[in-house]
């Protein structure tokens, strides 16, 4: 699974405001200075995704909280006529031992930063925020080999991490991704890349093998199994300093909504933490019918030909049987009409879409038997006397929109 275009994270849009740079501008920022004292606030910087406080690796995206310098007005991302990431936004720059550093975005007193690539093999960095070329007390943090950090979907570092299944749509517990199946995470603090990584540069490359590369070892598990990379580097069409890596889900890794995943580069890892959903490889099919002989046959039928069944009697049975996702729901329409309404509302709260289909009581396909089946959207109808081949067949069309092969 190479990077494409499809595959980056996408980049909100921000709006803009212009700041004029004036003598009277700067001043203002220097009486700011003057009133503020030492103006960073407790933590001064922070790694992006999951707002750590302390050293910092090269390429790594940080945020800065200097007390009330920016502009008053959110300014996005700019590129220059070199077509990288511009180190100036509304008068505002932060510098990492007097390299400016390219700015993601400025606002007062919250500003996103690239730290440069320059400062690799330095034991620490001097930090100034210069505003309206007013700079600060300069502030010193360490420089480390890396510092990995996963993004997450509510930008906090903790829970749900903000990466793609194979079909490229989000990971999510309405959307977990199987085992075997291929995923993609994004990340930042690999360090120093192979070639050097340019500072404030847009990585685009023509062939996935010229994206840079973390210089250290690149390592991911998922549940604490080993996943096979199948690729990594810089992500496509973004600052450098994101990373990217395509992995598969180990055919063993654990089931569930919140697995966790550590990303490990050199001998640093991801703060613990970052989950992402897990799903059987196999499709899994819950049955609820209150006749013995028919959950019997279709027990045998479905597990003859590779699915995973779980069966019940009655609904409030199979409820609790649904704690992983359900890809196939057969319902007999002999269970009465509102148990089968609660059973499929439980099954669909927070959960991944499933296909339905119904269990005739008879083999005669009345007016009623549809109006039954339609009151809960079944795609099916299987009457009686079963016959296996018509209905494996039928199970395989259900399942193929979801990804399972014919």
């Amino acid at each position: 699974m190479g990077p494409s275009g499809d595959e980056c994270a996408a980049t909100p849009k921000i709006k803009t405001g212009k700041m004029k740079t004036s003598g009277v501008m700067k001043l203002a920022a220097l009486l700011l200075l003057l009133r503020a004292g030492l103006f960073a606030v407790d933590p001064f910087l922070v790694r992006a995704p999951d707002h750590f406080s302390g050293p910092v690796s090269p390429g790594e995206i940080v945020i800065l909280h200097p007390r009330g310098l920016g502009p008053a007005l959110l300014l996005g991302a700019q590129l220059d006529r070199a077509g990288n990431v511009t180190t100036s936004l509304g008068g505002t720059r932060v510098l990492f031992d007097g390299i400016p550093a390219p700015l993601a975005y400025a606002f007062a007193g919250d500003i996103m930063a690239v730290v440069p690539y320059e400062i690799a093999g330095h034991g620490s960095t001097q930090v100034v925020v210069e505003y309206q070329g007013v700079p600060s007390p300069a502030v010193t943090l360490g420089v480390v080999e890396s510092a990995p950090a996963l993004f997450t979907l509510d930008s906090t570092g903790h829970g749900q991490a903000a990466m793609l299944n194979e079909l490229g749509c989000c990971n999510s517990v309405r959307n977990p991704a199987k085992r075997g199946s291929l995923a993609t995470l994004y990340a930042t603090g690999e360090g120093q890349t192979t070639p050097p990584g340019i500072t404030g540069a847009v990585s685009f490359y023509d062939r996935p093998a010229d994206y840079p590369v973390p210089r250290l070892p690149v390592r991911v598990t998922v549940g604490g199994e080993p996943a096979e990379i199948v690729w990594h580097g810089e992500a496509p069409h973004a600052v450098t300093g994101l990373f990217q890596a395509n992995f598969r889900v180990p055919a063993n890794a654990p089931i569930g909504d919140a697995v966790p995943i550590t990303l490990t580069i050199g001998n640093a890892s991801s703060p613990a933490g970052v989950t992402m959903a897990v799903r059987s490889a196999v499709p899994r099919v819950l049955l609820i019918d209150p006749d013995p002989i028919t959950r019997e046959w279709f027990q045998r039928t479905l597990a003859r030909a590779g699915y995973e069944v779980s069966a019940a009697r009655k609904a409030s049975e199979a409820d609790a049987l649904s704690t992983a996702p359900v890809d196939l729901v057969l319902l007999s329409l002999a269970i009465p009409a509102q148990e089968r309404l609660a059973l499929l509302h439980s099954l669909q709260s927070g959960r991944p879409q499933f296909a339905v289909a119904a269990i005739g009581t008879s083999a005669w396909l009345s007016p009623a038997t549809l109006q039954a089946a339609d009151s809960f959207n079944a795609q099916a109808v299987f009457m009686k006397p079963l016959y296996a081949k018509p209905i494996l067949n039928r199970i395989r069309e259900l399942l193929h929109p979801r990804g399972y092969p014919d």
